[in-house]
């Protein structure tokens, strides 16, 4: 087994230390940028890809300054982070906003500076409607399959018993009315398990929502844009 090397050496860290005393964080923006670079190229079949970072994972204003560089969108949970977003001159279709537990204004500056409204449950399309006066013309919406998640004989998560995501049944009914509120534009987003280093997990989750689209858009006549893996690439 292979001895893992440190970006830095316990000699650099102690001259470190004479000018910022812990605690302190260090960022190895080498092998950050290597990193986003690799899987930049990784996706460079696809035209269409683009991966979101969860600002919440690390709000720091240089690292998305970084990740910018590389094509990346920054994936939003709250005004704090659609704020940091917009300062750092992301383009508005470079800015999703997933949010549970929306205060109106949180949604109404959304809408302003152009991201795209990851709606959490159906009820969201009123609370949209009442905080910006209509429904953005482009628009995503959260899917909760529900059941167990597994991936070969391992469970990873439990989907069903989360609050979060539109039921099958929901999002085929929240499709339908957007549509009749003019939305021309829909997107579809799920999360299905924390923390999982799995290879398997994406074609999973890919192969969940790709039939979903599809059956989506037979059913509501839908234009669906983009669809949003969400998780991050461990």
């Amino acid at each position: 087994m292979s001895k893992k090397k440190t970006f830095v050496t316990l000699e650099q860290l102690k001259e470190i230390d004479k000018t910022y005393p812990t605690p302190y964080h260090l960022y190895d923006e080498k092998g950050i940028r290597e990193n986003a670079k690799r899987l930049k190229e990784a996706f460079s079949w696809n035209k269409g890809y683009r991966e979101y970072f969860a600002v919440k994972a690390t709000p720091n204003p240089y690292i998305l300054k970084i990740l910018k560089d590389y094509g990346c969108g920054v994936d939003c949970a709250s005004m704090a982070e659609l704020m940091m977003g917009y300062a750092l001159d992301y383009k508005p279709e470079e800015i999703m906003f997933s949010s549970n537990d929306t205060p109106a204004e949180e949604y109404a500056y959304a809408n302003e500076i152009g991201a795209t409204i990851n709606l959490d449950d159906i009820t969201h399309i009123e609370s949209v409607e009442r905080a910006v006066g209509y429904i953005p013309k482009v628009i995503s919406c959260r899917y909760n399959p529900g059941g167990v998640f597994k991936i070969s004989t391992s469970i990873m998560d439990n989907p069903g018993d989360a609050k979060y995501g539109m039921t099958h049944d929901q999002i085929i009914e929240a499709f339908k009315i957007l549509k009749s509120k003019g939305v021309k534009h829909f997107g579809i987003h799920s999360f299905l398990a924390s923390n999982t280093v799995s290879n398997e997990y994406y074609p999973t989750l890919a192969k969940i929502l790709f039939e979903l689209a599809v059956e989506l858009r037979d059913k509501t006549g839908a234009d669906i844009k983009f669809v949003n893996l969400s998780g991050g690439v461990g």
